[in-house]
């Protein structure tokens, strides 16, 4: 998981930002509290090019990386 503080939302600025984790994870401890604290959401076990790596638990948009060429 990436360093969660340099995630910003390119559509509203906010910093609470999940990273979207793909495929059938390993449920820990660790991966629960991720999941509740909102660090984290799940995107399915099916991934794409288009597939997005952030969402924002603020405005719900979803985005594919950090560059703005990349938003969707």
């Amino acid at each position: 998981m990436k360093n969660h503080q340099n995630i910003i939302c390119p559509f509203c600025n906010s910093k609470n930002v999940a990273e979207i984790l793909y495929g059938l994870p390993a449920f820990s401890p660790k991966l629960e509290k991720d999941l509740k604290s909102g660090k984290l959401i799940l995107g399915g076990c099916c991934i794409s090019d288009d597939s997005p790596r952030f969402h924002c638990n603020n405005c719900a948009k979803k985005w594919k990386s950090n560059n703005q060429k990349d938003i969707n």
